[in-house]
């Protein structure tokens, strides 16, 4: 496990985000831009030497998808986050994390794109803390950041890690931020990790749910029934097959919520393997590096205080788990490949999977039309890093965030626009 990582190792704040100088803006073959221009396309049109690869494809029809891929950022720039407005802005943030200085040198930023992605705003430092950021917007366009605070990082005076989740008002210019930390969940006598899921849901009650866990068992469902000004924090959550106390690492860590249309809550969950059952004819990855966890799905009935394991698909070294409805009434799953266990091969990056949604939740098929979208982290290096949410914009098009590495082991940040064929099914 990385040296770097939370799965190893309150208060409110009012904050705003601070500019930098701007930068110049670059053509779509330059090797990393801060904003960029895609002249001569049609709203619908896209224009890509590299397109996007589907493995065993089968409903899609096709090998490839036409696409356009978007340099973003700065070399060391690490794992963006996309989320669209109701206004159909995009936002994107990600982090800076520069090897050089190292973890107290780590900051976020956001880019803006008011064209579906091509082009994007100059770089905006925030203000805020931790490593990270992962986006959520509400149907009142209320967005929300969560991040985690590693223990040598700038801000952290405790000594532990912790976690914030922060809320805008007014589409991400101006932050409240308001600390979590052992204090905040019940039971937890003392500073150890405190880490939180990725997204803040809002469910069909209007009301939101935010996850929140520490070391040791001590996992939480937050409520708020007041757009997440405030937060009841006493909803304990219990998990089914599995001893919650002794695990490396909170269940709820990462996770990602989402509700059934039944009403079931589910979590998508990153899981060390050993703790959980092996895949049915496999073996349990021997590395000791977190590459090689895998996502299991928890479902609660009782709206988030018991919890049951099931399996719905994936496999080793998948992770990063990101769920949206397309317009035509599918799903699309996106996640992250960061270790190649056979049947998987590399490259590692960000890949994509068609579902279909059922009364109880979903249904995905991971070994056929598995889409590539990003391949161009170099074969025997590790991960360069993933996230890629997907948002799908007012002409159709999907765009969808990621890091790759370059051979100089630099990470960078890129767009890839893209469609799906109308005759997939």
């Amino acid at each position: 496990m990385s040296a770097t990582s939370p799965r190893q190792a309150s208060g409110r704040l009012h904050l705003s985000w601070t500019p930098l100088p701007r930068f110049r803006t670059l053509v779509l073959a330059a090797t990393a831009a801060t904003a960029v221009a895609a002249g001569g396309c049609g709203p619908g049109a896209l224009q890509s030497a590299d397109p996007v690869r589907v493995v065993n494809p089968k409903a899609i029809g096709k090998t490839q998808l036409v696409s356009e891929r978007v340099p973003i950022g700065i070399p060391e720039d690490y794992k963006p986050c996309i989320a669209r407005l109701p206004d159909g802005e995009l936002l994107l943030v990600a982090f800076h994390a520069p090897r050089k200085g190292g973890v107290p040198e780590e900051y976020a930023f956001l880019y803006r794109s008011g064209d579906g992605g091509r082009n994007w705003s100059r770089r905006r430092r925030l203000e805020v803390l931790g490593r990270e950021p992962y986006l959520s917007v509400t149907s009142d366009g209320t967005v929300f950041l969560s991040t985690h605070l590693l223990p040598k990082a700038r801000g952290n005076r405790e000594g532990y890690t912790q976690s914030f989740l922060y809320r805008s008002s007014d589409g991400g210019k101006r932050w409240e931020g308001q600390r979590i930390g052992f204090q905040d969940l019940k039971g937890m006598e003392g500073p150890d990790t405190v880490v939180t899921g990725r997204n803040v849901l809002e469910l069909e009650s209007g009301e939101l749910v935010f996850a929140v866990a520490g070391k040791g068992g001590h996992e939480f469902l937050w409520r708020s029934n007041d757009g997440g000004k405030t937060w009841d924090q006493s909803l304990a959550c219990r998990f089914g097959g599995v001893d919650q106390g002794a695990l490396p690492f909170p269940i709820l860590g990462e996770a990602f919520l989402w509700q059934a249309p039944n009403g079931d809550l589910l979590a998508i969950c990153r899981i060390t393997p050993r703790y959980f059952p092996t895949l049915p004819g496999t073996e349990i990855p021997g590395e000791k590096i977190d590459h090689f966890e895998r996502m299991v799905l928890y479902r609660s009935r009782d709206g988030g205080h018991h919890w049951s394991l099931e399996e719905f698909g994936s496999h080793y070294g998948e992770m990063y788990p990101a769920l949206m409805r397309l317009r035509d009434g599918r799903l699309l799953f996106t996640f992250t490949l960061r270790a190649a266990v056979p049947p998987n091969t590399p490259p590692l990056g960000v890949r994509a999977v068609l579902g279909r949604e059922v009364e109880e939740g979903f249904q995905f098929d991971f070994r056929n039309d598995r889409i590539v979208l990003d391949a161009k982290n170099p074969v025997g290096m590790l991960s360069g890093g993933g996230f890629g949410p997907t948002v799908q914009v007012e002409d159709g098009t999907l765009v969808t965030s990621y890091s790759y590495r370059t051979p100089d082991e630099k990470t960078h940040l890129e767009i890839v626009r893209w469609r799906l064929p109308e005759t997939a099914n």
